[in-house]
């Protein structure tokens, strides 16, 4: 293809020369388009992929990687526990009650989550450990009614460590009837996740929820937590561990949700937000290839004399709009394959360069673009690629084929 006569012809109206720069320095703005649109696509969408991974990390703070709950008496947990912990692909499970309370204190009061949970166990599913900035996560302990809370939910209390709080639950009594069990509960710690979701989180121990929810049998309303090894696959895995269970234990029936079931509005929401800034950026490139397509329409202006000798030499149409394609398509070629290598040099070094901009324009940090985290996907650099080629393509036909359209006989009256 290469040594093919539309190839060469148009290859060599791309080129430079005397009487046609205008229409090469309009080449090369075409090309300029291109590679900027292609390199900003490629760099937002990473520092876009660093800052979802960032959320979805602090999220799966407190968030598990998935649960399991029996829609009956989960009685048997332990053994469940036992039985999927021979899956390799599940690195911890932990036991929980979810329970929603009124925390009151001195006129300020709230309603929020409470999860009772195991410490030990809740150790192998959750960082909340390490994210601890009073007290110690292994304060709680059974029959001493202590809570740990999230940094919001204590601040909006004005709770510290070691002051009192009353945690009121409501539950059905015997008769049916609605009562409301009032408990004093000791602050033993704050936690902070770094993110909203999980800030307004309380913590209990699992044995101290019996008597909130005046529980015999802690069983009713456990549920287990799991941490995978990879949370891409939660989906996946927990599903496969349902139905594990389900051939285990005949008589009974589970449910499984993974944190992109929880979750979903938010990551769904990103996952929108990231599609329409690619669509607007994508703007950038469809300017670039409005300027192929002017490029084109003047050399095509310019080259009717050459057309027409050569559809009198027998150049078909086909040919005669190939040599305007190749000119085109090699402009969005090398634009796009420019802005690719610049894209990803840029999102792979972006620290670096941010953190020299800040010495030049803030060296008192008052920016703060280096915190900003980076994550250069594949899938995005083929997709922009792909898609600025494709457009480049298409910009070529119109010209092309008008170029294809021109009548020997009516050029070569005048010439």
């Amino acid at each position: 293809m290469l040594k093919s006569t539309p190839f060469l012809i148009g290859l060599r109206y791309l080129l430079a020369r005397k009487n046609n720069r205008v229409i090469s320095f309009t080449s090369l703005i075409s090309m300029a388009g291109l590679t900027l649109g292609v390199l900003a696509i490629i760099v937002v969408l990473s520092v876009f992929n660093g800052s979802q991974g960032i959320m979805r990390d602090r999220t799966l703070i407190t968030v598990p990687h998935g649960n399991i709950s029996a829609d009956s008496n989960f009685a048997f947990w332990q053994e469940a526990t036992t039985l999927l912990r021979q899956n390799p692909q599940i690195e911890g499970i932990a036991p929980y009650i979810a329970l929603e309370a009124l925390l009151s204190r001195q006129g300020y009061h709230q309603v929020t989550e409470i999860k009772a949970i195991s410490p030990d166990d809740e150790n192998t599913v959750s960082t909340i450990a390490e994210n601890m900035v009073q007290g110690s996560f292994d304060s709680l302990v059974p029959g001493d009614n202590r809570i740990i809370l999230g940094r919001i939910l204590a601040s909006n209390l004005r709770l510290n460590r070691g002051d009192a709080v009353n945690l009121i639950v409501p539950v059905i009594a015997d008769n049916s009837s609605l009562k409301l069990n009032m408990h004093r509960f000791t602050v033993s710690g704050v936690f902070d996740p770094q993110f909203t979701i999980g800030s307004e989180l309380a913590l209990i121990h699992i044995q101290d929820s019996a008597a909130l929810l005046g529980l015999n049998d802690l069983g009713e309303s456990t549920q287990l937590r799991l941490r995978v090894s990879d949370p891409d696959q939660a989906a996946t895995i927990i599903a496969n561990s349902v139905a594990l269970l389900e051939s285990e234990f005949n008589d009974q029936q589970f449910t499984g949700r993974d944190w992109s079931i929880t979750e979903a509005s938010l990551f769904s929401a990103l996952k929108m937000e990231k599609l329409l800034t690619w669509f607007m950026l994508m703007m950038i490139v469809a300017i670039g290839a409005f300027n192929i397509v002017s490029t084109l329409v003047m050399v095509v202006s310019e080259k009717k004399a050459d057309i027409a000798i050569l559809r009198t030499m027998g150049a078909s149409d086909k040919t005669i709009m190939a040599i305007f394609v190749v000119q085109g398509t090699v402009v969005g070629v090398l634009g796009t394959i420019a802005g690719a290598l610049a894209g990803v040099f840029i999102a792979s070094n972006f620290s670096s360069f941010s953190s020299a901009l800040e010495q030049v324009l803030a060296p008192v940090d008052l920016y703060v673009i280096s915190a900003l985290p980076t994550r250069l996907e594949s899938f995005d650099v083929w997709v922009t690629c792909c898609a600025a080629l494709i457009i480049s393509f298409l910009a070529t036909l119109y010209p092309a084929f008008k170029a294809s359209q021109i009548l020997p006989a009516e050029v070569l009256r005048y010439e």
